[in-house]
């Protein structure tokens, strides 16, 4: 494993999702250039209730684990769950990636430019940093009940910050060129684009011992593979 550069962190280098984008914002925040679950930044990627760190075929107060069933029994699981075992974009990342707090959204959509853009068919928000650098948010809508639902509105992005005992902040933008802070039921399924604070840590290709550099036993070890069909 190796640690990405800065210069590699200025926009996606390759196709090898995920890539930490450094917008140029105030606080060194950089933010991942897709959703959880996605392989593409135009990708929806999955849908997580908050707090849950697995997908589901429904979302509703019944199927919800952090309560006893109803909105009015969450149970508390913390005011900012960035980092923690309730955190999907560190359990599904690892490493430094973390959901972002309601103050990574807000410094997200004060400091950087937003339009509402189609991206190889896809629409969504296209926010531009004070550097030049972008990232893209697919407006994947939310599930509830069951069903992929379009927001009213506008999408939805978790933060991992608490809003209420069964709501949370989440990120919203519309294509009227609006973005804000906003608070959905925590047992909505949204999607969650996590945030890393520092240098993220990636695979070197063809580095089998982890070791950072490609060695002649990796190479060894890779015709070894080939021959034999083992991993």
């Amino acid at each position: 494993m190796m640690l990405v550069t800065s210069m590699a962190n200025a926009q996606c280098p390759d196709s090898n999702h995920p890539h930490a984008i450094d917008l140029g914002l105030p606080s060194g925040t950089k933010w991942a250039c897709c959703n959880v679950g996605a392989t593409t930044p135009d990708g929806f990627g999955n849908y997580y209730a908050w707090g849950e760190t697995k997908e589901k075929e429904r979302y509703d107060w019944a199927t919800y684990i952090h309560c006893d069933g109803t909105a009015e029994t969450c149970h508390d699981i913390g005011s900012d769950i960035a980092g923690t075992e309730y955190d999907v974009a560190h359990i599904q990342w690892g490493g430094s990636w973390v959901m972002p707090s309601q103050e990574q959204f807000k410094e997200l959509i004060d400091k950087c430019s937003y339009t509402y853009v189609p991206k190889n068919g896809v629409d969504g928000g296209l926010f531009t940093g004070p550097n030049g650098c972008t990232i893209f948010l697919p407006d994947a809508f939310f599930r509830w009940n069951g069903f992929l639902e379009c927001a009213t509105l506008g999408s939805n992005y978790w933060s991992s910050t608490k809003y209420a005992s069964n709501s949370s902040y989440c990120l919203n933008f519309d294509n009227c060129g609006g973005t804000w802070r906003h608070s959905e039921a925590r047992g909505f399924g949204l999607t969650v684009r996590p945030v890393t604070s520092g240098a993220v840590e990636q695979p070197v290709r063809g580095d089998i011992d982890g070791d950072g550099v490609v060695s002649i036993k990796d190479v060894m070890d890779i015709i070894d593979i080939i021959l034999t069909g083992k991993e």
